[in-house]
């Protein structure tokens, strides 16, 4: 049996209303005209609303009085668009939003479940409870077997006149009406409610501050790491270079690279200062999508270019060092050495973080200065067997120019300076890079000096009979043999920071930014392709170790000729701050770095199409 009831009046709301606000005692209710809003009181900032109200019902009974079932009559014969209109032009005032809210929940639910929003306006304010209405008629007609007939409380355009409404019902009704399952099925439970902290633990974001400075590198681990990224294996094929271009030419134009790179270095991190992102993101930053593609992948190709010269250097030493350690009676095959590299290097290059890196970074360090220093006492002992007063040299020394393989030379000498790739990452995971450039000059001096004492000493040692790789100079012996292979072991872990550019930048053109964190099928797709990238480059050495001099030289004309001497001017060229002397210096510079590549790329091609 359903209930009737009538809509109170508007003198019966507003003196429901005025029951609950407080009047001066002088004042009767019924004959007021305005009640005074009592700012005095606490909480009138709150209550403000209902008295402006008030003072509204009170005024628009002064004319006449009009029922609210009068103005439910005339709302009915609006139109949707202007029931819309006068929805919308309440939106401005005091719970206009929840209203609105409260207005579309009921016309959805009167409306087919399918009936989408009409515009974008109403999209953003489709309530959720209009699914959750569908859902509980649905719940409550399979449950049930039937539809509630139940009558929903009626529409209210406010929260004062449903408190009239409700107060007349319950009084006539005396039962409650109230939807006690949608109340059930509305309540939240625990397992909806949040589970995690909005603030993170502060123990647990300064032990994760500690844990990132401790990933940092300081200074000492910085020199290390450049000096690991700028003495490898090309070191090694300097006193064969020093002979291709002969000793006083080959000496001036390792200082000059040597300046030259750094200069470009500098100009780097003074492009750093300006952009944002690596080397390649700067180049895209100021020239187009087109530059920083060039970019990565002159950077992808010389440090997968410096991992096929190590990989010959290690190849000859070991083979080298077991024949002669055994007496001549052990001959590894080449081939068989190369695979055993590719399987030792893999798992190496699966570090994700560089300076994880730098504790082999330091093995690898100590192994190459104990491999240099063994080498200048040999080179030393050779030069002056016959006593400090009278040395000697090795035969057919060029001691000026040597015209006929110049050209091979330089390429060797650019290529000596292999470090670029990796000036970035290092300075970005230093733990204060503000102290990069001058740490960064200081190896590079160390760098030129070290470059040109082991190629003349090597140079003048053996003359015209000094071989590709300096070690291989050396007597038979433990030691020296020893030597050989711990240099060995050295350029092997250092081949896996030589790719770490190449991989993270083959990386970022395959996956984009998806992750391994979270997914093992992403993981080790990264892991496979990671793995890809070290055969690739060992099966490039195998084939390029037949001609190894002209095979250096032609990595540092066309790979680090572009990134060393033509690429960082002509990024600074166009910054804004780039002007006068600057400007004029960084065009010489970029005349200087095509001229150079485009020289030794001609002549080394020629000389190695002739030997063949």
């Amino acid at each position: 049996m359903t209930t009737a009831h009538n809509d109170p009046s508007q003198d019966d709301t507003m003196a429901i209303v005025q029951q609950h606000l407080v009047i001066e005692e002088d004042t009767e209710p019924t004959n007021v005209t305005e009640i005074p809003v009592p700012y005095h009181l606490p909480g009138a900032a709150i209550t403000h609303d209902i008295y402006s109200y008030a003072n509204s019902l009170v005024k628009a009974s002064i004319p006449r009085s009009k029922s609210v079932a009068d103005m439910r009559t005339n709302e009915e014969n609006l139109t949707s668009s202007d029931q819309e209109d006068t929805e919308f032009s309440h939106l401005d005032k005091p719970g206009g939003m929840r209203r609105y809210h409260v207005a579309q929940q009921q016309r959805f639910a009167n409306e087919s479940p399918q009936l989408q929003p009409e515009n974008a306006f109403q999209e953003l304010f489709r309530p959720d409870s209009v699914c959750s209405e569908a859902s509980r008629q649905e719940y409550g007609s399979t449950t049930s077997g039937y539809k509630s007939d139940h009558l929903h409380p009626p529409m209210t355009r406010h929260f004062f006149e449903y408190l009239a409404i409700t107060s007349v019902i319950n009084q006539f009704a005396g039962e409650d009406l109230s939807d006690s399952e949608a109340d059930d099925l509305s309540s939240s439970s625990p397992d909806d409610e949040e589970s995690t902290a909005l603030l993170p633990n502060r123990f647990q974001a300064k032990k994760k501050k500690l844990k990132s400075k401790e990933q940092k590198s300081n200074v000492t681990k910085t020199v290390f790491l450049l000096f690991k990224a700028f003495i490898g294996s090309g070191i090694l094929f300097l006193p064969k270079a020093f002979s291709n271009g002969g000793l006083l030419f080959s000496i001036i134009t390792m200082w000059l690279m040597g300046s030259v790179s750094l200069y470009c270095f500098l100009l780097l991190l003074d492009c750093k200062k300006s952009l944002t992102g690596s080397y390649g993101d700067m180049g895209g930053q100021l020239y187009g999508s087109w530059m920083r593609n060039i970019v990565l992948f002159s950077i992808a190709i010389s440090q997968l270019g410096f991992m096929c010269g190590g990989t010959i250097f290690i190849v000859q030493n070991i083979v080298e060092a077991v024949r002669a350690l055994s007496n001549n009676t052990i001959h590894l095959s080449n081939t068989g050495v190369y695979a055993m590299l590719a399987i030792i290097l893999m798992p190496l290059v699966l570090i994700r973080n560089i300076a994880k890196l730098s504790p082999t970074a330091l093995i690898s360090d100590v192994l190459i200065v104990g491999g240099l220093i063994v080498l200048l006492v040999f080179d030393f002992i050779e030069i002056f067997e016959d006593g400090i007063s009278s040395p000697t040299t090795g035969p057919n020394i060029e001691w000026i120019f040597n015209a006929a393989d110049f050209s091979v030379f330089i390429g060797t000498a650019v290529y000596s300076f292999e470090g670029i790739g990796l000036i970035i990452p290092i300075r970005d995971s230093m733990e204060k890079p503000e102290k990069f450039p001058a740490v960064l000059t200081f190896v590079m001096i160390l760098v030129a000096s070290t470059l040109c004492a082991v190629g003349t000493l090597g140079y003048l040692a053996f003359g015209e009979n000094v071989k590709t790789v300096a070690l291989l100079n050396l007597p038979a012996g433990i030691l020296p043999n020893s030597v050989q292979l711990g240099y060995a072991i050295a350029v092997l872990l250092s081949n896996a920071l030589t790719l770490f550019p190449t991989i993270r930048i083959i990386e970022q053109a395959i996956f984009g930014e998806r992750t391994g964190k979270h997914s093992f099928y992403i993981k080790w797709q990264k892991n496979t392709l990671r793995a890809t990238i070290v055969i690739i480059g060992t099966m490039i050495a195998w084939f390029g170790a037949n001609d190894l001099d002209k095979f250096i030289s032609l990595i540092g004309s066309v790979c680090c000729c572009p990134l060393s001497l033509i690429f960082p001017p002509l990024f600074h060229l166009v910054l804004p701050d780039t002007k006068g002397w600057r400007r004029t210096v960084d065009m010489v510079l970029i005349t200087f770095g095509v001229g150079v590549m485009l020289f030794t790329l001609y002549n080394t091609s020629m000389q190695w199409a002739s030997s063949h």
